[in-house]
């Protein structure tokens, strides 16, 4: 959203991804997490793939784009063959998981580096906006507002699935997770909410940051300061203005 330099933004992407691994786009996007038992794979409207259906090998290849999983397919039964010690490993530890969530932790999987930039890029815009839209309402007209509310309507995130699980004490809903990027946005979405969310823009940078403390509308000290000195600066020119 700052327009950075393209290789300062691979680096960020990189770092996020070998930190906290892919975003799974593979169980996110279509309707079902348990895609790989179906012959067609379906997606509700989305940022990435516009088709509505796709064969499920036509699926597989934007994920498999280099080497091919030795993926077997038969009806509802499906299975590929797993040769090293780590993928057997992580094979056997996500026994309970859907097939392809499995398989999103291969090390054959991946992911496109612009779907990744595009799904942070719509989460800045969406975080942005929400800031900026409280923050010049009353310095706006009301056509200016309309288009902010169309931007962030744009915005949508997917849905997880859920369950109910019968604890000692009551029932509890249980979110099922198939993915980091359902994950991402969830949060996301209830702290952009949250009017106690320590989540927020600097005043003087339009960084988003971390709260450390509640009414903290600075990043650090030295955007305090420089927003302070504008501000001054600023008044000072109006004064000799009116003089």
């Amino acid at each position: 959203m700052h327009k950075v330099p393209e290789e300062e933004l691979k680096e960020s992407v990189l770092n996020f991804v070998k930190k906290y691994g892919f975003l799974g786009f593979m169980t996110a996007l279509p309707t079902t997490a348990d895609f790989i038992i179906y012959e067609s794979v379906y997606l509700p409207k989305n940022h990435f793939i516009k088709a509505e259906t796709l064969s499920t090998e036509d699926y597989l290849s934007y994920f498999y784009p280099f080497d091919r999983l030795d993926l077997r397919k038969s009806g509802v039964e499906s299975g590929w063959s797993v040769a090293d010690r780590e993928g057997i490993a992580i094979t056997m530890a996500m026994g309970n998981a859907p097939q392809a969530v499995t398989m999103g932790f291969q090390k054959e999987y991946s992911e496109r580096y612009d779907w990744i930039v595009k799904e942070f890029t719509d989460l800045a815009f969406t975080f942005m906006t929400s800031f900026l839209y409280y923050l010049d309402y009353d310095s706006i007209d009301e056509d200016t507002r309309n288009l902010y509310r169309q931007g962030i309507s744009a915005f949508g995130g997917i849905a997880p699935t859920y369950r109910i699980a019968l604890e000692k004490d009551s029932p509890v809903i249980v979110w099922d997770f198939h993915s980091l990027f359902v994950m991402v946005q969830m949060c996301f979405s209830f702290m952009l909410t949250d009017k106690d969310s320590d989540m927020r823009m600097c005043k003087h940078c339009k960084k988003a940051f971390i709260a450390s403390r509640k009414g903290n509308e600075f990043c650090s000290p030295q955007c305090k300061n420089q927003f302070n000195v504008y501000k001054s600066r600023g008044k000072k020119k109006g004064n000799k203005r009116d003089d």
